[in-house]
């Protein structure tokens, strides 16, 4: 498909969303090891991400590892099983990496320009050896900050986001499944979720309430990785397989919406006839 060719999609209403996440489940019922595997090695990598330089690759990387999870979901509801290595595929398909990775290179850009006007004057007002506490991963240094500019923080991270989120969410899969280019993706990606607010809106207010819990888990977790120098082993094991579960229900509900809306078939086999015979060679 030409890039400047217009892709049509369709307008969904509001109880799609619930649909999505449902079906999101059923998907990943199917294959639930194999699937918590590949989001468990995700998760590994996104740990990277703190990591200086290094960091920043994994974070311009995000697009193109996460089009290979929407590939696992594409392999699963056609009956087959993803390997591990599905995760990496599209950083072999020549015609995707390169759009997948510009992308991400917006998003960071975005996001990093976020939270730089939302902390502008505040950050000054932190102490260099709190800073360089923090780098060296002293945990104990951000109780140091003063709770307004923490909160400030968490709230500008969230903001971006939430916006970089946005500008992947269909763009990801347009790349991979519909070889778009970055600029093409982005915009038609945009207008997609304009026209389908609803059943997407549906989908974010229930997902966060799933989401409750395990932020309350987590933050169980790191009062007790705080106050006691230590963590409770039963936490971490539900950390380890609630988190990258729910993870796997997001990208479930994100590769439901996109075949329902724009629809797979003809662009999917082509995709991955095009992946297989790169691996093969």
């Amino acid at each position: 498909m030409s890039d400047q060719a217009p892709l049509p999609f369709r307008k969904l209403p509001a109880a799609r969303g619930l649909a999505w996440v449902s079906g999101s489940w059923g998907l990943v019922k199917r294959q639930p090891l194999r699937l918590l595997l590949i989001s468990l090695f995700f998760q590994f990598l996104l740990s990277f991400s703190q990591s200086g330089p290094l960091g920043l690759v994994v974070i311009l990387c995000l697009p193109v590892l996460s089009a290979g999870i929407l590939h696992a979901f594409f392999l699963v509801e056609r009956g087959e099983k993803p390997m591990l290595g599905v995760l990496f595929m599209p950083f072999t398909a020549k015609s995707s990496v390169g759009p997948l990775l510009l992308l991400g290179g917006v998003a960071m850009a975005l996001a990093l320009l976020i939270v730089t006007l939302t902390l502008a004057g505040q950050v000054v007002q932190i102490d260099p050896d709190i800073i360089v506490r923090i780098e060296q991963g002293d945990i104990e240094a951000i109780q140091l900050i003063d709770p307004k500019i923490l909160e400030s923080a968490v709230m500008a991270m969230a903001l971006g986001a939430a916006i970089s989120g946005c500008i992947t969410y269909f763009s990801v899969p347009l790349i991979w499944f519909r070889k778009h280019r970055m600029g093409s993706a982005l915009m038609t990606g945009l207008k997609a979720m304009g026209r389908n607010w609803k059943p997407l809106l549906v989908i974010g207010l229930f997902l966060g309430i799933l989401a409750v819990p395990i932020v309350l888990l987590f933050g169980s977790f790191y009062l007790s990785a705080m106050s006691e120098g230590t963590a409770s082993s039963l936490l971490a094991l539900l950390l380890l397989v609630v988190g990258p579960m729910f993870q796997l229900l997001l990208f479930g509900t994100q590769y439901l919406a996109f075949r329902d809306i724009f629809g797979l078939d003809e662009a999917s086999a082509e995709s991955v006839k095009e992946v297989k015979d790169q691996l093969v060679a």
